[in-house]
């Protein structure tokens, strides 16, 4: 079991949307993966997935160090579970719930997780568990981040989006530092582009020149129909229509190199 949490402090660079496409293509591939909606807006859960939390929820697992595995509920799709988030994560976020060792309960909750899945009736192994967190570099972010094997920061790469990246960068680095000395930066993966136009050109190419290998080959390019996967709630690999071909087939990309990435 390994874990990636995809983060950045800027709203609108397709966390989620990244989250969700490339939770469908491991799947797709065989893997069992675990979605984690660490995000109070639950996003990933609710809008994307269609799934509420139910009675045993995130929230929960993390203020009293209950067992997480409680919390996991099975998608539409085969081989794709989640844990959705809960109107009790707006507390951890805002600091108004105190927790002792507040940075570290998810890696709890998932280091007892890891030892337990083959004995779940219902779930069995997970493969991957993919976080998706809020766009703040808050006590979420940083649960998420102290708990994972991997980071992959999704980039609008704008001049709001690359001013945001150096922050989010600098987090990944003190969440290394502090908690978790063993946390991989992946890649960084350019969302939201129009490769015609010659403004994206040219600020794919600056945050190329900054940051060099660590950004993905794969571009992900703006387009309805990745809009259109969210809306429908399914992952673009799974994506009925000629029309989606081309996207989903971006995300497999952007699994099969990160795949290569990581080993």
């Amino acid at each position: 079991m390994r874990i990636l949490t995809l983060a950045n402090l800027k709203g609108g660079s397709a966390k989620s949307t990244t989250t969700f496409n490339l939770a469908g293509s491991l799947a797709e591939l065989g893997a069992r993966v675990l979605c984690i909606d660490l995000d109070p807006q639950k996003t990933l859960g609710e809008a994307f997935f269609g799934v509420y939390a139910g009675s045993k929820t995130l929230s929960e697992a993390l203020i009293n160090d209950a067992a997480i595995e409680e919390a996991i509920l099975p998608t539409d799709f085969e081989n794709l579970f989640i844990i959705p988030a809960d109107d009790g994560l707006k507390g951890i976020k805002s600091g108004q719930t105190q927790l002792e060792g507040g940075e570290l309960r998810l890696r709890s909750c998932l280091s007892r997780l890891r030892g337990t899945l083959e004995q779940l009736s219902g779930h069995g192994q997970i493969d991957w568990i993919l976080i998706d967190t809020p766009p703040s570099l808050d006590r979420l972010t940083m649960n998420a981040l102290a708990a994972s094997d991997y980071v992959i920061v999704p980039v609008d790469p704008g001049a709001g989006g690359r001013g945001a990246l150096g922050d989010t960068i600098e987090y990944v680095y003190s969440a290394r530092k502090w908690y978790n000395p063993t946390l991989q930066v992946a890649g960084l993966v350019i969302n939201n582009t129009d490769p015609r136009t010659v403004y994206d050109q040219t600020t794919e190419q600056l945050v190329r020149d900054i940051y060099g290998d660590l950004v993905f080959d794969i571009v992900i390019t703006a387009s309805v129909r990745v809009r259109e996967s969210a809306e429908s709630r399914v992952p673009l690999v799974f994506c009925d229509g000629n029309e989606f071909v081309r996207y989903a087939n971006m995300y497999r990309a952007l699994r099969d190199e990160f795949l290569e990435r990581v080993g």
